[in-house]
């Protein structure tokens, strides 16, 4: 392997960012995205706008039944609920799942499955609202270490209404526009043995800093005021100064008199554990100040309770698998404090004396705070929520039973979502039933099947700006600044509904496969996978569909023979099959009503009368949307996901060519959107119709890397 790095061309900002090529190996995202659409002509096809949906008390629509095929084209993975096997490896539980089984005991696909699978490609043609979206959620980022630095330790205090920060900021002026001009605000408590070899200790082991000595916290708790004698050092390869805290007591007169330059405060005890590698000191809060409280505003807060929230949130798995999540562990750090102490009660709020770090603006001693956080280097909550960013705005998941989109009014609805803390006005309709049902899948041809342990799947991350965010006008770019493209920039916009991409022949088992066949905890092995060319046959039922509306449900099923991605492991090329509409029979109800026969009223629909179904609904779409269907952004963006096998490798973006056992694709991730004077590429996903070049492998360092 040759690590060779490219020429600089300028990006937006002025900064010399890497040029990437296109010799080499390259390789395509497992997902892009098929964009929404805005609508021309409103009054147009109404069924695919908002409206009220038919009543379920009479037949007002048409009735029926389709019949179909599913054929697997790449292998599929159902996991069932039960018989689940679980193997302890190395002290963790790693899960066997086989493949889902009807009430028979046979194998099947569930018609959940099939429903979710069918309905994601209905929401998507039919430009119909974000069912299952979390509009209120704020997403969060981590703070540059150069604005960190200018984050002031503060207790919070709660007068009656009134909430405050008592600035805590040791002994130097506060400078919110800069880092401090003195030492550093708060105190080190040198407390921990570094998970990792210091490098600093190690390269300047004679120098005061290397030679603090350790003090234990054993008995202490956070929040505690406590008395300390502290000396002022500077760090031997940063260049900056801080307190270093000597000696700890809970009374002055157990402290020992100060000699040199040392001194005694007293604080209050910051200890928010061994979270990170690298982490050697907790911190104490004090300061040497006459200094006036400030107001804190009710949004900082707020904004403060949900990143508590979404801190908890990304970890609440991880915790509950360690048996002491507030201790390291074989090499990994410990969870912060602020995560465990409340997360079993899914608690954020913000309390009389908790310890944070301020944001602050202004000068002179009248300051105003922008935001406050909980450790010094942190995460921070975007100014605009994820529901912002939706385009256009009315795709907002429905709330009004006489305003539902053509999916709500098709498969269900129901009002509110997990995230909803208001109550619905209960004289108003909550719930809307579908009028479609999905059989199981029985299998009909078994092409064979195979075990295999699957590499780890990780959770979507939506902060990867460059992937799914996009301007509102234009395209995505290469080279931007992340402040130009993340979700406080008003110019961007989500990107659309997530869509995995079809594999076909570049499936590779090196990529559903564990490296070395590794067993642990985030991953899982699955017994009998349905290999290629497994058939399926299932029945959909369907009431009261005008006929744009059965026309939407054929198409979305049909799917002009691309293909659904369906079951587990879709990123790693699992789950890709074809569905082929075997029948289409209408009921008339006034002859089935009138006979005792179960088989009259049925009538079976030529494929004249199916292709006018499904024309009806796209000259629908074309009349709203203002372009030929298949010209259409979100149609164009499907097929070019769904409806051939792509030509280049498909993985998640990594820095190598062969996946690593010890989880390196991060590092793809750090190099591309890295920042300074020697930035990476900062490469955007392109739009899922015009990716077709492909990404290059890049390093941790932002360097495009050539493999031979």
């Amino acid at each position: 392997m040759t690590n060779n790095r490219p020429r600089r061309r300028q990006n937006a900002s002025g900064v010399q960012a890497r040029a990437t090529t296109s010799q080499g190996y390259r390789f395509l995202n497992p997902y892009n995205f098929a964009r929404t659409l805005e609508t021309r002509n409103p009054h147009l096809a109404p069924l695919l706008g908002r409206c009220s949906p038919p009543p379920h008390d009479r037949m007002v629509g048409l009735s029926g039944r389709i019949r179909c095929r599913l054929t697997a084209t790449t292998p599929i993975f159902i996991s069932d609920s039960e018989g689940v096997v679980e193997e302890n490896v190395n002290g963790r539980i790693h899960r066997h799942y086989r493949f889902f089984r009807d009430p028979e005991g046979k194998v099947a696909i569930p018609g959940t499955s099939l429903r979710g699978a069918v309905r994601s490609m209905f929401e998507t043609a039919t430009n119909s609202c974000f069912a299952h979206f979390a509009g209120d959620k704020r997403l969060s980022y981590h703070l540059l270490p150069e604005l960190a630095l200018r984050l002031v330790p503060a207790r919070v205090r709660q007068r009656d209404h009134h909430w405050e920060l008592e600035l805590l900021p040791g002994t130097t002026t506060i400078t919110p526009d800069r880092r401090p001009s003195g030492p550093q605000y708060a105190a080190w408590v040198h407390t921990y043995q570094t998970l990792q070899k210091s490098r600093t200790v190690l390269q300047a082991s004679q120098t005061p800093y290397a030679q603090r000595q350790r003090l234990s916290l054993n008995g202490y708790q956070h929040g505690e005021r406590v008395y300390a004698i502290i000396e002022r050092v500077t760090h031997p390869s940063r260049n900056f100064e801080f307190w270093n805290v000597v000696s700890l007591a809970r009374s002055e007169q157990n402290l020992p008199k100060p000699v040199g330059n040392q001194r005694k405060v007293s604080g209050y005890l910051c200890i928010t554990n061994q979270n990170i590698e690298n982490k050697h000191d907790e911190r104490l809060f004090f300061t040497t100040q006459q200094l006036q409280p400030v107001a804190l505003p009710d949004d900082a807060r707020a904004r403060y309770e949900e990143l508590i929230a979404d801190y908890q949130e990304r970890h609440r798995d991880e915790v509950r698998k360690r048996r002491n999540p507030a201790q390291s562990e074989g090499g990994e750090p410990a969870f912060s404090r602020f995560i465990l102490e409340r997360t079993g009660r899914n608690d954020a709020r913000l309390q009389d004396g908790d310890l944070v770090y301020a944001m602050l603006d202004g000068a002179n001693g009248t300051y105003t705070v922008q935001f406050i956080v909980p450790v010094s280097v942190p995460r921070v909550g975007f100014d605009r929520k994820i529901g912002n960013l939706l385009f256009p705005a009315e795709l907002a998941k429905c709330t009004e039973y006489q305003k539902l989109c053509p999916a709500c009014r098709t498969f269900g609805w129901v009002w509110g979502d997990e995230s909803t803390q208001e109550t619905p006005d209960l004289s108003k309709p909550t719930a809307y039933a579908g009028r479609v049902r999905f059989s199981h899948a029985t299998l009909v041809h078994d092409a064979g099947t195979f075990d295999t342990t699957l590499a780890i799947l990780s959770t979507p991350k939506p902060t990867t700006y460059r992937f799914y965010l996009r301007p509102r006008n234009g395209k995505p770019r290469d080279g931007l600044r992340d402040q130009d493209v993340d979700y406080n920039n008003e110019e961007q916009i989500l990107r659309g509904r997530k869509v995995y991409r079809h594999h076909g022949k570049q499936l590779n088992p090196q990529e559903y496969q564990s490296v070395n066949n590794a067993k642990s905890d985030q991953n899982r092995t699955v017994l009998g996978v349905q290999q290629t060319g497994s058939v399926f046959e299932f029945t959909v039922e369907f009431t009261n569909l005008a006929p744009l509306e059965l026309g939407a449900l054929l198409w979305s099923l049909g799917l002009e023979g691309w293909y659904h991605r369906i079951g587990y492991a879709k990123p790693l090329g699992f789950g890709s099959a074809q569905i082929s509409i075997q029948e289409v029979e209408i009921l008339d109800p006034k002859v089935r009503y009138e006979s005792l026969s179960a088989g009259d009223g049925w009538i079976k629909a030529d494929q004249q009368q199916i292709d006018s179904w499904i024309n009806a609904f796209k000259k629908g779409m074309a009349s709203r949307y203002g372009a030929a269907f298949d010209q259409l952004a979100n149609i164009r963006d499907l097929k070019a996901l769904l409806a051939a096998d792509p030509t280049l490798p498909v993985h998640y973006p990594r820095p190598t060519r062969q996946p690593q056992a010890e989880g390196r694709q991060y590092e793809w991730f750090v190099g591309n959107k890295r920042g300074g004077q020697d930035p990476g590429p900062r490469i955007a996903l392109p739009l899922a119709e015009e990716d077709r070049v492909g990404l290059p492998l890049i390093d941790k360092y932002g360097d495009e890397v050539h493999e031979r």
